[in-house]
């Protein structure tokens, strides 16, 4: 009895070193793992084992960096920590679109190396307040047809820092749940526009955007209000634009700078809303008077045809007369 405790003791104490053997069409030259998960980026604590979490809204898309790695050789359990061609996948359960930089293929890592995948998620139009998405994040070996092979399994799994005990998976999950779109409204603009003293109708542009991309075309109307520091009346616009959901429109305010003075400052003010009950925002544009700018007449294209023009019309000429002699 007490050899078979031993004997079992034994067994459990050599038991998270030892490896299978690798699937028919697979082999296991590296150990694959993700040595950096869905949420490392963001200042969350270091939370494998365990899935991460975010928030989206339909229609929103959210670029999120793994690193795919093939394990330190000090890592735990021993063995499969040779230069390998290993791969990542990501599994949507219900299909989201996802794009990836660099696009997915073969990668060949020695020992403790690693690269960065970028995957941009992009949460459906159709898609149910409250639905929960799940995207799995695989490492996985490439097999010998060299295609991305989940089935080739893993040599080792979890892989264990012997620094701090930590447990390094070779695939991460992430769940990803929809909540209400913000207000759809947004203003673009510099924030300062240089009009050029003598010009009389300089366009000040505004951009106002839509920025819900599963909506419909909204109308955004706006009052843009000038302090009167530049040109005559008038000094107020309105209007209104209906940008299509995820784009924007052009507002615009006209400005006579035609007899204002050099270094003079103007400031327009815009309030846009849309929707009932509407939703507001508001933006500042300064206007900076400055000299009008020399247009040089003769530039290198200019003087190019000039001459050609000169040379065909030499050439012409010399041929009409060299005709009339004879």
């Amino acid at each position: 009895m007490k050899k078979l405790v031993c004997l079992l003791a034994l067994m459990l104490l050599l038991a998270p070193t030892f490896v299978y053997a690798a699937p028919a069409g697979c082999t296991w030259e590296g150990d694959p793992s993700f040595r950096y998960g869905w949420n490392y980026r963001d200042g969350l604590p270091y939370n494998q084992p365990g899935p991460d979490a975010i928030t989206m809204y339909a229609g929103q898309s959210k670029t999120k960096q793994l690193g795919p790695y093939n394990s330190a050789p000090s890592w735990l359990p021993a063995g499969c920590k040779a230069l390998d061609t290993l791969c990542a996948e990501f599994i949507s359960a219900n299909g989201w679109t996802m794009t990836y930089n660099p696009p997915l293929g073969p990668q060949e890592l020695g020992s403790s190396y690693l690269w960065y995948q970028n995957v941009t998620i992009t949460a459906p139009c159709n898609v149910a307040l409250g639905h929960v998405e799940r995207i799995i994040a695989r490492c996985n070996y490439v097999n010998n047809a060299g295609v991305c092979d989940s089935l080739c399994g893993d040599c080792n799994d979890p892989n264990i820092r012997p620094a701090d005990g930590l447990k390094y998976y070779s695939a991460d999950t992430l769940y990803i749940t929809v909540v209400a779109a913000p207000p759809g409204l947004g203003i673009l603009q510099e924030d300062t526009t240089l009009v050029e003293q003598g010009q009389t109708q300089a366009y000040i542009v505004f951009g106002l955007c839509n920025t819900d991309p599963c909506a419909p075309p909204t109308r955004i109307d706006y009052s843009i209000v000038s302090t009167g520091n530049v040109g005559p009346p008038p000094y107020t616009w309105t209007g209104f634009v209906t940008p299509p959901g995820g784009e924007c429109r052009d507002a615009f305010a006209t400005v006579d700078a035609g007899e204002a003075a050099t270094c003079t400052y103007d400031r327009l003010t815009i309030i846009a809303w849309m929707g009932v009950p509407p939703v507001y925002d508001t933006c500042v544009q300064v206007i900076h008077v400055i000299e009008p700018r020399n247009v040089p007449l003769f530039t290198v294209p200019v003087v190019t045809i000039l001459v050609l023009a000169l040379i065909l019309a030499a050439a012409v000429f010399m041929r009409r007369r060299a005709v009339s002699r004879a």
